[in-house]
């Protein structure tokens, strides 16, 4: 193996060590009590090193941001690629929303928190262009799904009303989790049932 293999190899090892550790942390300590120089020495490296593969934190905690979204991507095809009527995909993709936060919560936070803080300019400065892109790709991926889903026959929705549709039940979506997160599952399993009945009769009719 030549030089430069051997050291794209170490590149990609000392990245995936920071993910590791950052991941562990975040998920124990949480994105505002976790600190750079904490993530360094849990991947056993100079603070320095660190910022030469991630140049803030919000740039580091954006990439778990897209492993959770490619978590959520891949539910929500599966969901979707049935060849089942719009309505059950719809139903599906839903289930799958949910059952994405309830398994991978620490996931869902991310989301939640980058809702938040990752739609500004200033925040979105700090990453790295190629990381902007590929975080923008997934959430189109995520919308495209949906979109896919309330433009076949059998949805209510008119064509020019679609991208509205998805940000108020995506937000529906999310503060049905949130509500989870402080009554705990029982009463979240008869809250989420009854928001995805009121989003499938509002857009797809009585079934």
């Amino acid at each position: 193996m030549g030089t430069q293999a051997r050291r794209e190899r170490e590149r990609r090892r000392r990245r995936r060590d920071i993910l590791d550790a950052a991941r562990e942390l975040f998920w124990e300590h949480g994105y505002t009590a976790t600190t750079m120089p904490e993530i360094a020495a849990a991947a056993e490296l100079a603070a320095g090193t660190l910022y030469l593969y991630f140049p803030s934190k919000q740039a580091l905690y954006s990439e778990l941001l897209i492993e959770g979204y490619d978590l959520l991507v891949e539910r929500l095809r599966e969901a979707a690629n049935t060849g089942a009527p719009a309505r059950r995909q719809a139903e599906t993709c839903i289930d799958g929303f949910f059952a994405f936060a309830q398994e991978t919560p620490e996931y869902f936070d991310i989301v939640f928190f980058v809702l938040h803080w990752g739609g500004t300019q200033s925040a979105r400065s700090t990453l790295e262009p190629e990381q902007v892109a590929r975080l923008e790709a997934r959430e189109s991926a995520c919308k495209a799904i949906a979109r896919q889903v309330l433009s076949q026959p059998g949805s209510r929705v008119p064509p020019e009303d679609v991208e509205q549709v998805l940000d108020a039940v995506w937000s529906m979506l999310v503060g049905v989790v949130l509500y989870f997160r402080k009554t705990g599952p029982d009463r979240f399993r008869a809250v989420a049932e009854r928001a995805k009945e009121i989003v499938l009769v509002t857009f797809f009719g009585e079934e």
